[in-house]
């Protein structure tokens, strides 16, 4: 491989021969995903010092590469200056590490590192990760404020400013504010680019793509793309994995539900090949079913999760909220009544906005349900208002579909119009969503809405008319749920 300022940025501040070690396997690889391997084995086969151990497994949670982190373990090659990444492993691993343990490891560490550098090095990478699961690094601003101050005071500190970009993102992110997110995103990916940190780009590209879906699809899918050449090129296996992920993500957000599911198998089989918890795939691959009204296949999904997350995980709150969903599709309300008030007290304890307003839409959902009309009109517009200068078109999907059913639920045989051509401004709204948005599956959907609205005016052929439109568009295979949809919603009507 080619010299890699992921890893030549750490020469000037490792002693000689953690450098010659460095060195001498980043020659011999054929990439950075064979440099963490050889690395590994270099340092389990020889008696090397304490940094170089440290560096192995740094490269290998950056990678996300487990099956490294467990042969080092179990060779004896973690130093105390790597034991908070081990911690941090083991926790995304579905262990339970509590932030005590997490706090007294991380400050051993800090005073056995040698040098300010490596100590931040190991802080920042610790923290990026963390963040996702202990809001407890919400409060404990000491450090990250002493480092920012070190970081924008110290030229030989300036890769730094990446990660702590990237941080900032994320607090963007649970905070719901999509714009700052992706230009913090930006700020990160100059510098990652500066210093040669491929692999940081990489994952970079994703999250800015993550963040950029919900208002421009192509540039994500672009971003998507650059990403996945860089992980390839990079043998970064983790980042290809998220891959899928990520296009189940747009597939799911433009309504096409069968792809976006069909691409998060794929991502849950590569995860699972790199001994990865699967927990979070399987939650949005229910919340794809829950969004087609397959409240089984929800629960199939979304169980397996609990055993390995815990309440002290941000996106544990998500989970309950789709096991809830599940449970409602299957008609169980009083059992996701309680998935419910457990997903509203985790989503308060983790401070995330977006938690919050799954808990909502869950809420609406349910309301809707048992024919609280109001209330859960309530909620969906509080929802609609809360994404109104950061759209997010997944959540706008789920609220406008819910609102033109309640709208057309609420239309009785006295108060019909049965020359109107909409059900009332819900229907209008989301019509011109979808085709805003170029939305394929939402457009359908408005269409099978469309058609129960005029079943209600007793305009049969345009029902039929419209019901023709859905069904040519479930001939694609990535929208071939719409069809199940159409049987079940009008099995008494016959399209040819």
């Amino acid at each position: 491989m080619k010299p890699l300022g992921t890893i030549t940025m750490c020469f000037p501040h490792a002693d000689d021969e953690t450098r010659d070690i460095l060195q001498s396997v980043m020659e011999e690889a054929e990439n950075f995903g064979d440099f963490t391997e050889r690395l590994c084995d270099r340092v389990c086969s020889e008696s090397t010092n304490p940094l170089a151990e440290y560096f192995a497994c740094y490269f290998a949670l950056a990678s996300s590469n487990f099956t490294v982190l467990e042969t080092l373990e179990t060779a004896g090659k973690i130093p105390e200056l790597a034991e908070p990444l081990i911690l941090l492993a083991r926790n995304l691993r579905g262990q339970m590490i509590t932030w005590d343990e997490m706090k007294q490891s991380l400050l051993r560490a800090i005073k056995a590192a040698p040098n300010d550098w490596i100590a931040i090095h190991l802080y920042l990478l610790w923290r990026s990760n963390a963040i996702s699961d202990y809001p407890e690094c919400d409060i404990d601003v000491k450090p990250i404020e002493t480092i920012t101050k070190s970081v924008n005071t110290n030229k030989d500190l300036e890769y730094f400013k990446a990660y702590l970009f990237l941080i900032q993102g994320w607090d963007f992110r649970i905070g719901g504010n999509i714009t700052e997110e992706i230009e913090v995103y930006n700020k990160a990916l100059v510098l990652a680019r500066k210093y040669d940190d491929q692999l940081l780009v990489a994952d970079l590209l994703l999250l800015s793509a993550q963040a950029i879906k919900h208002t421009d699809v192509k540039q994500a899918s672009n971003l998507v793309m650059s990403a996945q050449e860089l992980s390839e090129h990079l043998g970064y296996r983790h980042g290809i994995a998220w891959i899928q992920h990520h296009l189940g993500h747009t597939m799911g957000l433009r309504g096409e539900l069968d792809a976006a599911i069909e691409h998060q198998l794929q991502c849950r089989a590569a995860i699972e090949s790199l001994s990865l918890p699967t927990a979070e795939v399987n939650t949005v691959i229910a919340s794809h079913y829950n969004q087609i009204g397959n409240g089984e296949k929800a629960l199939e999904f979304v169980e397996p999760a609990f055993r390995t997350i815990d309440s002290h995980r941000r996106w544990t709150s998500y989970a309950h909220a789709q096991k809830a969903w599940a449970l409602i599709n299957l008609s169980r309300t009083d059992e996701a009544k309680d998935e419910l008030e457990r997903s509203k007290m985790l989503a308060t304890k983790s401070g995330s906005v977006k938690a919050l307003r799954w808990t909502q839409i869950v809420e609406g959902i349910l309301d809707k349900t048992e024919n609280h009309h109001d209330s859960a009109i309530h909620l969906f517009q509080e929802v609609l208002r809360s994404i109104e200068q950061d759209p997010v078109p997944l959540l706008q999907n789920i609220c406008l579909l819910n609102l033109v059913e309640i709208e057309i639920e609420r239309l009785s045989p006295e108060s019909i119009d049965i020359n109107a051509d909409s059900s009332g401004p819900w229907m209008e709204k989301l019509e011109e969503h979808a085709k805003t948005n170029d939305f394929p599956g939402v457009a359908a959907r408005s269409l099978i809405l469309r058609a129960s609205l005029r079943r209600k005016q007793g305009r049969h052929d345009e029902v039929r008319s419209l019901l023709k439109k859905v069904l040519a568009a479930a001939e694609s295979r990535s929208m071939r749920y719409l069809k199940d949809i159409v049987v079940s919603t009008f099995p008494d009507v016959i399209v040819t």
